[in-house]
């Protein structure tokens, strides 16, 4: 499932255009917006004013001093507790919510899998086994989700950023004081050039700070820390620094600041790792690779106009361009949440057929994802199997197949069949078949037991029914090595060994 949500389903059943009832859940460290530091705090409230400011009804969970055009409920905990937010929003939650934007590191309220769905944007590095994940680039989804999810670009309000031509005579550093931000480089990059450096954002490390960080600002007059910085102090810096250096030395997610000094008309030097190629496609000749590579161009002092940074912010990552990405996204998902429960309806009060058609008319929308036509083959399979059709259930299974390697679940049920039929050959050549693919994200396992125990199970049946008790045994062993508890497995063990003993 990937998507850089560029429409929505449309079939039979679709989302009113109502408003919509969204609920944002922010992170616990910062109030919304954050006085100082706070990229993800910055990011949620643009979303949420843009997101009431078209007439959808927002709900915010979020720490203490936050304000906003959104209805807040405050967090009752002080310290951050991931945990803590999870079950407070599933204790206080308002009824009648169409869908939870979860903010949160680990996507903790995405996990609790709540009837309600979740879309989680993952704002750092981490995987999380959620069903909607949303990364904040391409790349992100790619190595990150591993291509599984969807993609939103953040986006800022242009209002909330001066513009200058005007620059003054110093880089800017803004971010945290941390090696996979790149200070050390910044630093470098000042000496090398002796040129000046102001360096603003909290610290975090402090350890590193003082061995890595604050001698070399002792040493050098050029290089001035101020701290953290917010409001008017942090508008006077972005926009009047003569070049804004990010040399991040990690998979960065996207890296706000950038477009928030470009929308100050300030130049930004960075280094190519994560989404830096991305957010920077506009201006390739300021991402670099290493720091004498930023040196050279400093010294060249060849830089876009100010004018043109700005207009390449306003084109391409704006709040209202963030915020209609979003909408898509949860009309998307809130589409195919509608027509999953109206064919699973379908099917639950015996109206086969006309399920049947349902979910044939889903598999023919042009951006259902692999990940989703899989789920749907495995429906009208198992509406087959309950009918007992095993031949349109085989041509549901092999259809599958094209969504890319055969999955296990889909190999276990042909498996099935041909033990069913006594057809033990081929039985085994399904059941051997998922037992050495490779295991998918866990968003897309339908059945665990399926890419686990269950085949081995069912060769242990197989090896036994053509009397190759040995190959039974060790089948049988390997089932109990995946579910230890499993009473078949263990009576089947016990059964065997006295078999073999004779």
């Amino acid at each position: 499932m990937t998507d850089n949500i560029t429409g929505t389903n449309t079939i039979n059943k679709t989302v009113s255009s109502h408003p919509l009832r969204i609920v944002q859940v922010a992170p616990d460290y910062y109030p919304i917006p954050p006085s100082n530091y706070g990229g993800i705090e910055r990011m949620i409230y643009s979303l949420t004013e843009e997101l009431v400011k078209r007439g959808h009804e927002v709900y915010l969970y979020a720490s203490k001093g936050s304000q906003c055009s959104a209805k807040i409920i405050n967090y009752e905990h002080t310290a951050p507790n991931p945990l803590s937010i999870a079950d407070f929003v599933e204790k206080t939650l308002p009824d009648n919510i169409d869908i939870i934007h979860d903010h949160t590191h680990a996507s903790i309220v995405g996990l609790k899998k709540l009837v309600i769905p979740t879309v989680c944007t993952i704002h750092d590095s981490r995987y999380n086994p959620i069903d909607y994940p949303v990364y904040l680039s391409k790349r992100a989804l790619e190595i990150v989700g591993k291509n599984y999810g969807f993609f939103v670009y953040n986006g800022i309000d242009l209002n909330e950023y001066e513009f200058s031509e005007a620059k003054d005579d110093y880089l800017l550093f803004l971010g945290v004081l941390s090696w996979h931000k790149g200070i050390k480089e910044a630093i470098e990059v000042a000496e090398k050039t002796n040129q000046k450096l102001i360096i603003a954002g909290p610290i975090f490390n402090y350890e590193y700070y003082n061995k890595e960080i604050e001698p070399k600002i002792k040493n050098n007059p050029n290089i001035q820390y101020v701290g953290e910085v917010g409001g008017e102090q942090k508008q006077n810096l972005l926009k009047k620094a003569k070049c804004f250096l990010f040399p991040t030395s990690w998979e960065e997610p996207f890296g706000l600041v950038m477009i928030e000094a470009m929308a100050c008309g300030t130049p930004v030097l960075a280094f190519r790792n994560g989404a830096v190629p991305e957010v920077m496609d506009g201006f390739p000749e300021l991402i670099c690779s290493s720091v004498d590579e930023m040196v050279l161009k400093l010294n060249s002092n060849q830089f876009p106009e100010a004018k043109l940074l700005r207009e390449y912010v306003e084109k391409n990552f704006t709040a209202a361009a963030m915020t209609e990405g979003y909408l898509k996204l949860y009309n998307k998902i809130l589409t195919e949440e509608v027509n999953y429960n109206y064919g699973d309806k379908l099917k639950e009060t015996g109206k086969f057929t006309e399920a049947i058609q349902y979910y044939e008319q889903f598999l023919h929308l042009t951006d259902l994802s692999k990940g989703h036509k899989i789920k749907i083959y495995n429906k009208l399979a198992d509406i087959y199997f309950d009918l007992k059709n095993s031949k349109k259930e085989r041509e549901i299974i092999f259809k599958s197949f094209e969504c890319g390697s055969p999955r296990a679940e889909f190999c276990c049920r042909l498996g099935y069949q041909f033990l069913q039929n006594n057809e033990l050959d081929k039985a085994i050549f399904w059941y051997e078949l998922a037992t050495k693919l490779e295991r998918p994200n866990n968003h897309e396992i339908l059945y665990e037991s399926c890419w686990t125990w269950l085949p081995f199970l069912q060769l242990c049946i197989c090896y036994y029914k053509i009397g190759n008790l040995k190959k039974s045994y060790e089948n049988n062993e390997l089932a109990l090595n995946l579910s230890p508890n499993n009473e078949m497995i263990i009576n089947n063990k016990k059964f065997l060994e006295g078999v073999l003993k004779k």
